[in-house]
């Protein structure tokens, strides 16, 4: 990306994914989105292989030495669990568990990864939802 045009085409592109964002934005997701309750956050996707094979929406596994950090963050972006789950799915098991000892999370040794990507959807996004629903009663 050397000139203006260059930038120009790649703000057109990012623009008009984000409008494909928000046109699939629920109504209660747009107003809380538009009232500074919720935000859009960028997280890095891994990109499809191709092959007749994979599944669509299928990505590979993370690579050992994720950013934790960067994770910990776009995890608590997300407003839905299923963001989270679908999130974390394609991760390899020892960055799930090095995500787990960043959160705090024990006795995850010995869990399957559906368990355990489960276990760090609840501490995070889980925490969050149950958090906002007993403050709205």
């Amino acid at each position: 990306m050397s000139g203006p045009e260059s930038a120009g085409d790649v703000a057109v592109v990012v623009l008009a994914r984000v409008g494909e964002l928000l046109a699939g934005l629920s109504a209660a997701d747009a107003l809380a989105l538009a009232q500074g309750r919720a935000r859009l956050v960028v997280a890095p996707v891994a990109p499809l292989r191709d092959g007749p094979d994979r599944p669509v929406g299928a990505g590979p596994s993370a690579p050992s030495g994720v950013d934790l950090a960067a994770a910990s963050a776009t995890l608590d972006a997300f407003v839905h669990r299923r963001d989270g789950t679908e999130y974390l799915t394609p991760w390899a098991m020892r960055d799930l568990r090095a995500l787990a000892a960043r959160l705090g999370l024990r006795g995850v040794a010995g869990l399957r990864k559906a368990e355990l990507v489960e276990r760090l959807v609840d501490r995070t996004i889980g925490f969050r939802a149950a958090s906002a629903a007993v403050r709205a009663r």
